[in-house]
């Protein structure tokens, strides 16, 4: 298999495994105003990569690479599912990573079947782990020769496109507007992945509290269009 053309098939957009119905929190945002313009959904975006994505999501997934490096044990992928539902504190959020780990990892089983991710969905669909996105990622990515460097940009630019896509749904912004910030935060994205190795340990799951209550409060919401 061509690893390129594998990670822009797993990254693409319109990869069925429902992250269009994710929001994350912005939709409270906007609906508080807080996210209005295109000036305002860029500052969002940015920080939330800097500030959130870089000690979670991406932290996830570079500790998941490591364990695929190291050939680890079913403990020891164990213990990181449980340390990112831990770490997870908004159900939303908690439950939008499952359920996204889920449908990657068995839409990924009929494309090819990787060992590794056959037990982890195995291992979800038992109850035995919580299961989540940014490790099923990782995992098939690391199983397909894609290199560490062009999986973790696919896996944040993933993530900004999902923000800009909805942005440009909802606030509202322009395509032209949306594709502007996607450009320009490029250099973003290549500074966190160059630094992403080097996170200490102590600050994985570093929360950003604004980010949470936010999306704690979109499971309140009187009018809703995403289920987080």
């Amino acid at each position: 298999m061509n690893p390129l053309l594998t990670l822009m098939q797993i990254n693409d957009s319109v990869f069925p495994i429902g992250g269009f119905t994710h929001s994350y929190g912005l939709e409270t945002y906007i609906t508080k105003g807080l996210v209005h313009d295109s000036k305002t959904a860029k500052e969002y975006a940015q920080t939330l990569l800097e500030h959130s994505f870089y000690y979670n999501d991406a932290a996830f997934f570079h500790k998941t690479w490591q364990l695929c490096e190291t050939k680890a044990t079913k403990k020891k992928v164990a213990e990181l599912d449980a340390l990112i539902t831990a770490f997870k504190a908004p159900y939303e959020i908690r439950d939008a990573s499952k359920k996204l780990g889920i449908r990657f990892l068995k839409l990924t089983e009929k494309l090819q079947p990787v060992k590794r991710c056959s037990a982890y969905l195995k291992a979800i669909n038992t109850q035995e782990l919580h299961g989540h996105y940014a490790m099923a990622f990782a995992m098939f990515a690391h199983a397909q020769g894609i290199s560490y460097s062009d999986a973790l940009s696919a896996f944040y630019y993933n993530s900004l496109n999902g923000i800009m896509t909805n942005c440009a749904k909802l606030v509202p912004i322009s395509q032209m507007d949306a594709q502007q910030i996607l450009f320009k935060l490029q250099p973003l994205i290549n500074k966190l992945v160059i630094a992403q190795p080097a996170l200490e340990e102590d600050l994985i799951g570093n929360c950003c509290i604004a980010q949470d209550i936010r999306c704690m409060q979109h499971e309140k919401l009187y009018t809703r269009i995403y289920i987080s």
